[in-house]
C-alpha cells in the first residue's frame, strides 16, 4: 500500500501531462491520513482538469515557465520532476534544448535548499534501449541525440545530488495505456483508437514489426510514487510493461474491437524495438505490472467510443 505520509511538501512539474494527471489521480486514492502533508503543482498556465476534491485542501497550483529561473520562495522535502518541453517534436533540438534548461534550473534552485531533499526524475527508456529494427540509413538520428540529452540530463543531476546532498531517483519511463492519453495526440495507442471510432480506419504509418509495450497509467504512477519514498534506489529504475506487443497486433485488436479496417503506408517509417528490462525494478519497488495491454485498450476504446457517441 502506497504511504506517503513520510512526504512533507511534495512538488511536482509537468502536472498537465499524461503521467503527472495519472500521479495525482494516484495520490487522490491514497488515505486522507497518509496523503502528503502539502502538494505544490506547476504548470504554465493553470490546471487543465478538476483537481480531485481531497486534495484541494493540501494543493496549491502555482504558474511558471520551467525554463526561466526557479524563484518559489519555500523549500521543499520531495520533488517529482515530469516537465519537458512540451512541444509536438520532442527529437528536436530546440526540444533538447528546453529540457536541458529545465534540469539546470532545478538544479540552481535545489543547491540553495538547508533541508533534506529528495527528488525523482523522470528521464526516457531510449537510454536504456531503443534498438532499430533494420539499420539507418541516416547519417543523423534525432532518437539519438534525444537520447544523449536525456542520458546529460541524468548524469548533471547525479553529479549535482553528491554536490549538494540530496537523495535521487532517476526512472527511465517507456510507454503506456490508459485513458488520460485520449486527451493526447502523437501516441500510437490513442491515435489508432480514435481513427478507428472515427473514420473507421487505422493508418500504420511506421514499420507494423514496431515493438512497444503499455504499463497501464495506474502502475506507472504507483511505480513512481513508490520510487519517490523508496530507500537505497541507486540504480536507474525502467518503469514500463514486460508485455511486449507489435504495432501491427496492437492495430489488429483495435480495428478488431471497433470493426474498423488497416491500412498501411506505401513507404513506412523505420521501426525499432523499445522495451523496459524491468524485473530490477519491480523486485525494487515491491510493485506489480496491472493491467494488461488489452484489457487497457478496451478500456480506452470504451471511453472514447462514449466521448465519440460511436456505435460499434
Amino acid at each position: 500500500m502506497l504511504n506517503l505520509s513520510g512526504v512533507e511538501s511534495l512538488l511536482i512539474t509537468g502536472t498537465n501531462g499524461f503521467v503527472g494527471r495519472s500521479i495525482i489521480d494516484q495520490i487522490a486514492k491514497v488515505d486522507v491520513q497518509e496523503l502528503p502533508h502539502e502538494l505544490l503543482l506547476i504548470t504554465r498556465e493553470g490546471l487543465d482538469f478538476d483537481l480531485p476534491t481531497n486534495l484541494i485542501p493540501i494543493t496549491t497550483v502555482l504558474n511558471h515557465d520551467l525554463t526561466k529561473k526557479w524563484n518559489f520562495d519555500k523549500e521543499v522535502s520531495h520533488i517529482i520532476n515530469l516537465a519537458a518541453d512540451g512541444s509536438k517534436d520532442p527529437y528536436s533540438i530546440s526540444a533538447n534544448n528546453t529540457f536541458t534548461s529545465i534540469v539546470t534550473n532545478l538544479v540552481s534552485w535545489v543547491s540553495t535548499f538547508q533541508k533534506s531533499l529528495r527528488i525523482f526524475h523522470a528521464s526516457s527508456g531510449a537510454c536504456s534501449e531503443f534498438r532499430p529494427l533494420t539499420n539507418s540509413s541516416d547519417q543523423f538520428n534525432p532518437k539519438s541525440s534525444f537520447k544523449q540529452n536525456r542520458l546529460d540530463a541524468e548524469l548533471a543531476l547525479k553529479r549535482a545530488s553528491v554536490n549538494f546532498g540530496f537523495e535521487l531517483s532517476i526512472g527511465r519511463l517507456f510507454t503506456f495505456s490508459g485513458t488520460h492519453l485520449l486527451g493526447k495526440s502523437h501516441y500510437a495507442i490513442s491515435d489508432f483508437i480514435k481513427s478507428a471510432i472515427s473514420t473507421k480506419n487505422i493508418k500504420i504509418l511506421g514499420d507494423p514489426n514496431t515493438v512497444r509495450s503499455y504499463l497501464h497509467q495506474d502502475a506507472m504512477a504507483n511505480w513512481i510514487l513508490q520510487a519517490l519514498i523508496c530507500n537505497d534506489l541507486h540504480t536507474s529504475l525502467e518503469i514500463g510493461s514486460s508485455e511486449k506487443v507489435t504495432i501491427k497486433e496492437l492495430a489488429e485488436f483495435i480495428a478488431q474491437e471497433t470493426s474498423a479496417s488497416i491500412s498501411f503506408a506505401a513507404k513506412p517509417h523505420e521501426g525499432d524495438i523499445y522495451l523496459p528490462d524491468n524485473q530490477e525494478t519491480k523486485d525494487k519497488l515491491g510493485v506489480a505490472e496491472g493491467k494488461r495491454w488489452k484489457q487497457a485498450v478496451a478500456e480506452m476504446i470504451s471511453v472514447e467510443g462514449k466521448q465519440s457517441h460511436g456505435v460499434f
